[in-house]
């Protein structure tokens, strides 16, 4: 962008993404006295819109539309930077929906895709959740700007519907509009889709139990790289974590919210493949290293057998503890978190992929290569630990700032408990904010920040009744 003191950078049509009417939204961006962009308020008319699409929706009565069961959709994704194509491997549906009945919306604006289920006979949107998955990073790598195209394995889980839907994926563009990438009906009566019972190899087991599964965040952790004699080391491993998880906040005092479940199916090797040393293991979800060429991004390669594994139990979220003590893991907001299970800062890692595969928390740390992946310059992102904003009327947790903190907030250990608004984030060091000096999301923090605790907190209440 140019160095003008005030400039219009952009003029596009913004469609919300629940069928709110379309509207012209001007943002215009400006120059603080440090040099970086600030995105002045036009923006808040989107924000507006989009929430208010979202609580228009909510009157839904569960029984009217869903079983109480879970339909999965296996789909593949074929994509490279500028084109997706989306097409149904199988469709199952598996005993009991997981989630909170009474919200079928999502709790708060992000993910880059999102599944809209709308039903056919009287045309209304039932249920919606936001995400985010492999696909939209891989878009962003090299290989794929250059047209490679890759095809990704991927899960859609909604509540089983009664009667015919459409079921729609959409991807949101730079600026946070959504484009249709996939549309199809489906019939829940359709003969080839499965209701078949769990595989008798998968073993699963009760961490924590705190009430019904529609009343409660379901967590289940499933087992990778472990072998038949494992099986007391991936209990111990897991109870291990969950124990941790309950001494940081706002899990500790909402613990009662939670049920968690651990499963297993023996993998034939111990550990998990690590391409640049040339190791490969026969494991049950195929988990690697070096995933894009990122030595500790650790990720699933098969998703069917994940899906299948986690399917033993209902659930919300996934969690994949991989048994080896290499540094690594990988967290997918809306899709499943895997971490290691014997490294030093195991539980480190745990909690920071946590943050984002539960929560849709972003990285607070400094990594410029990866920011034009994820954000464009003067462009408020939808995560709800970082802004693009100085201005206090339109920071996402205004109502948590230090009285009296100097915004920007200087990165200064005296200000270690100041709730402001500190440079570096979302990968860049300019023009993004985060709330804390230290927090788990970034560098040199073990506990999460007010702001990321107050979504943490958001997120939990939007599963329990």
């Amino acid at each position: 962008m140019k160095q003008t003191d005030k400039h219009l950078f952009l003029t596009r049509a913004v469609s919300d993404q629940l069928g709110a009417p379309k509207a012209k939204v001007t943002l215009v961006s400006q120059r603080s006295s440090t040099g970086d962009i600030v995105v002045k308020p036009f923006i808040r008319f989107v924000l507006i819109a989009l929430f208010g699409a979202v609580a228009s929706a909510q009157g839904v009565d569960f029984g009217d539309y869903f079983e109480d069961a879970t339909m999965r959709i296996d789909y593949f994704h074929t994509a490279n930077a500028i084109y997706d194509e989306i097409a149904v491997d199988q469709i199952y549906i598996n005993e009991v929906w997981a989630g909170n009945p009474r919200k079928l919306q999502p709790p708060m604006e992000n993910g880059r895709y999102v599944t809209k289920v709308v039903d056919i006979a009287s045309n209304k949107l039932i249920y919606s959740r936001h995400y985010l998955d492999i696909v939209f990073e891989y878009k962003g790598t090299d290989v794929a700007k250059e047209g490679r195209k890759q095809t990704y394995h991927q899960s859609a889980l909604i509540p089983c519907p009664k009667r015919p839907v459409r079921l729609t994926i959409e991807r949101r563009d730079n600026y946070h509009a959504l484009h249709s990438v996939f549309s199809q009906i489906i019939d829940p009566n359709d003969r080839s889709i499965k209701r078949e019972p769990a595989s008798p190899m998968d073993k699963s087991f009760v961490i924590l139990k705190s009430g019904s599964h529609h009343d409660c965040v379901d967590l289940v952790f499933v087992a990778e790289g472990y072998q038949s004699e494992d099986f007391d080391k991936f209990k111990k491993d897991s109870q291990r974590f969950v124990d941790y998880l309950f001494t940081v906040q706002p899990f500790t005092t909402m613990k009662q919210g939670f049920s968690v479940y651990g499963v297993i199916r023996a993998s034939a090797q111990s550990g998990v493949d690590i391409p640049a040393e040339r190791v490969y293991k026969n494991t049950v979800v195929s988990a690697s290293y070096d995933t894009f060429g990122s030595g500790a991004y650790v990720t699933v390669f098969d998703n069917k057998s994940m899906r299948d594994i986690a399917g033993k139990v209902p659930y919300d979220h996934l969690i994949v503890l991989a048994n080896t003590a290499k540094y690594g893991g990988s967290g997918f907001y809306n899709n499943y978190t895997l971490f290691t299970s014997d490294n030093q800062r195991s539980e480190e890692i745990f909690t920071h992929e946590f943050g984002h595969g539960f929560a849709g928390l972003a990285d607070e740390y400094i990594a410029e290569p990866y920011f034009g992946v994820y954000y464009t310059r003067g462009v408020e992102p939808l995560e709800p630990n970082i802004t693009a904003f100085l201005n206090t009327n339109y920071v996402k947790w205004a109502h948590l700032l230090t009285p009296g903190a100097a915004l920007p907030t200087p990165a200064e250990e005296q200000y270690s408990d100041t709730v402001g608004l500190f440079a570096g984030a979302g990968y860049t060091r300019t023009g993004m904010y985060r709330s804390c000096l230290h927090c788990v999301m970034g560098a040199g923090g073990l506990a999460y920040c007010k702001a990321c605790q107050d979504t943490i907190r958001n997120v939990i209440e939007h599963y329990r009744n």
